[in-house]
């Protein structure tokens, strides 16, 4: 018998590959062997890849205007342009000269509103020169942009990686320390297959996939303000449903998304279209900081949705009863019952808010309820089942953590109001409230 049908058969395989000698299929490779050493004169906190499956969907603009929301909001954020072939990024902001260099490495350029970046585009003698490089060169020049720039403390960092699942997007995903990837894709019924192939190669590489953002989604009339669907009906809420991730844009054909990004002033541009994104990205920080905070402490407050049954209920938005757990020092001191109205997430946020909650643990859980406990600083553990005493146990071991990606993914309604046409008498079609 083989050594690995052996450990296999016997049952004697931990999990723990990094103390096994056993050269079996179950070996999982050690991730942080491929990671890149970040430049020393760099502290870049959050590292987000753009990708598409395709070329052509707006993979540019999408990184360009996120870094842009982002900075408004008042973080320092960058852009790495990965997609050497076709760099685009330096013509949304207009900027033309060349990088520098020192002793100590590359200077990024910086936006007239303080963006850093760097590009190939910015290397070369010409804007329109062809890189006409092979697939080894341009990986190594990738993994030089992050190692080899002086990026300074950055908050965001988003990476520009070129279509496709090809050697390129391999090497972003394993030599930097991505945090997350957005999707972006086009409304046309090829497109679901293309998604697919790249949601795949993320989740083989161990890489979460924050949410899908839609480009050309429709075209809005000027005069009555009704959304043509120039491309056809749109797929992205079944490919969203299919894998279970957000939708957190559909962007239209608008000239002045166009306009500015060939006047090279998309710092100047104008629109709420992306905002959920940037929303969702500032949670992750939300999140680290209340997860910092509860490590800090041993003194914490966890509050779960509770149905009749002692188990953890499935809609946040709508849970009449939550079971408050008080610990002081790590020890439970108290376990009281918390009547809510149910009627929404804003009012069920008031209330855990006014309890001194730290903690939520619950099962489905919209995008607006998530944002709303995040900027409360409230930790969101989402997406649980079963006895409520269990999912507390499994919080305070370990093997319940935090996420900041909605369960309930397809609404985006304001309280007691669905827009999702998929509603029937008597409220959505989900059960009501789990997207309040």
């Amino acid at each position: 018998m083989s050594e690995e049908l052996r450990y296999e058969q016997e049952g004697s395989c931990s999990g723990n590959c990094s103390g096994c000698g056993s050269d079996c299929s179950s070996r999982k490779p050690d991730k942080s062997s491929f990671l890149e050493p970040m430049n020393e004169y760099s502290n870049v906190k959050r590292v987000i890849g753009v990708v598409s499956g395709k070329g052509g969907v707006g993979k540019s603009f999408v990184t360009s205007y996120l870094s842009v929301l982002m900075n408004r909001k008042g973080f320092k954020t960058a852009i790495l342009d990965a997609d050497i072939t076709g760099p685009s990024i330096p013509k949304a902001f207009g900027m033309k000269e060349m990088v520098q260099a020192n002793e100590m490495g590359i200077i990024p350029a910086v936006t007239k509103n303080g963006i850093e970046m760097v590009s190939v585009n910015l290397l070369l003698d010409a804007e329109d020169t062809p890189v006409i490089w092979r697939g080894p060169v341009i990986a190594g020049t990738v993994k030089q942009f992050w190692s080899q720039v002086l990026w300074g403390d950055v908050d965001y960092m988003f990476v520009d990686m070129p279509p496709g699942t090809g050697d390129v997007p391999l090497t972003v995903f394993q030599s930097l320390p991505l945090d997350g990837i957005i999707i972006v894709t086009s409304p046309q019924e090829l497109v679901s297959m293309i998604v697919s192939k790249a949601v795949n190669m993320a989740k083989m590489m161990d890489i979460p996939v924050l949410g899908l953002v839609e480009n050309y989604s429709y075209i809005q009339c000027g005069n009555c303000g009704e959304k043509i669907s120039v491309f056809g009906k749109s797929h992205i809420d079944e490919i969203s449903e299919k894998f279970g991730i957000p939708v957190l844009a559909k962007l239209p054909l608008d000239s002045k998304i166009a306009e500015a990004i060939d006047a090279g002033l998309v710092e100047d541009l104008q629109g709420d279209w992306m905002d959920a994104a940037a929303n969702v990205l500032e949670s992750i920080t939300a999140a680290d900081k209340a997860a910092a905070d509860k490590a800090a402490s041993k003194n914490v407050k966890i509050a779960v949705t509770t149905d009749e049954n002692k188990n953890v209920y499935g809609h946040f938005g709508s849970a009449t009863l939550f079971t408050v757990y008080t610990l002081e020092e790590g020890r439970l001191v108290e376990k009281k019952e918390l009547a809510n109205a149910g009627n929404g997430h804003t009012s069920t946020v008031e209330a855990l808010v006014k309890e001194n909650v730290n903690v939520v643990i619950c099962g489905g859980i919209g995008g607006p309820a998530m944002d709303g406990l995040l900027k409360k600083g409230i930790l969101v553990i989402p997406g649980v089942q079963g006895d409520i005493d269990v999912a507390v146990a499994g919080y305070l071991d370990g093997s319940l953590n935090a996420n900041n990606v909605p369960t309930c993914n397809h609404h985006d309604h304001e309280d007691g109001e669905c827009t999702c046409g998929e509603h029937e008498e008597g409220g959505c079609h989900c059960g009501g409230g789990c997207c309040h």
